[in-house]
């Protein structure tokens, strides 16, 4: 365990819970044991954890997945990233998940983006969406902050916008940099 089980004793678990949409106590709890679950496995390789999406939004609904944006300082190819999260993380919470879904009706899947630090360097169009609606869990270097102050400036520079689409929405980036690099530091 480590240092990472440090790490996730002294976060404030229900702050980083509460600034995400959650329908009740189990739920609340099954998400907090899944980010504590995931500070604690990767430890100081865990440069980034962040959630994303409808659940950083507030939109979710009982069925909406729960997106996880996450950068390792490892070398891993992308299956063996995935089955370790899936392994480790995912199989780890299934009886929780289940018990959650029967009980309450509530269908949480984690569904993470899984990213090495020299992957993150490169715009993502999933970094579109964290632009926006991002809700930090663990970032001590200050990654996360570097990557959004990037793209935003790479949005801004090649005059993309965010068009209404139906009930959504998607990023017309026509004229963007298709692979610009971000300064992340060392």
């Amino acid at each position: 365990m480590g240092r990472g089980f440090t790490r996730a004793q002294n976060m404030d678990w229900k702050a980083i819970v509460s600034r995400l949409k959650t329908f009740s106590p189990r739920h609340e709890a099954y998400i907090e044991t899944l980010l504590r679950d995931i500070v604690e496995h990767y430890g100081d390789r865990l440069l980034v954890c962040a959630v994303f999406g409808s659940y950083a939004r507030r939109e979710n609904r009982l069925n909406s997945d729960l997106d996880l944006f996450l950068i390792l300082d490892a070398k891993e190819g992308f299956t063996q990233r995935m089955a370790r999260f899936v392994e480790h993380i995912e199989m780890k919470l299934d009886p929780l998940a289940q018990e959650l879904y029967e009980r309450e009706g509530i269908l949480c899947e984690p569904s993470p983006y899984i990213l090495m630090r020299d992957e993150a360097r490169f715009v993502h169009p999933i970094y579109y969406d964290l632009v926006e609606y991002h809700v930090i869990v663990h970032d001590p270097h200050g990654l996360m902050d570097r990557i959004v102050r990037g793209v935003k400036a790479h949005l801004a520079e090649s005059g993309a916008r965010k068009e209404a689409v139906g009930t959504g929405w998607l990023w017309d980036v026509t004229g963007a940099k298709i692979l610009k690099m971000l300064e992340l530091g060392s």
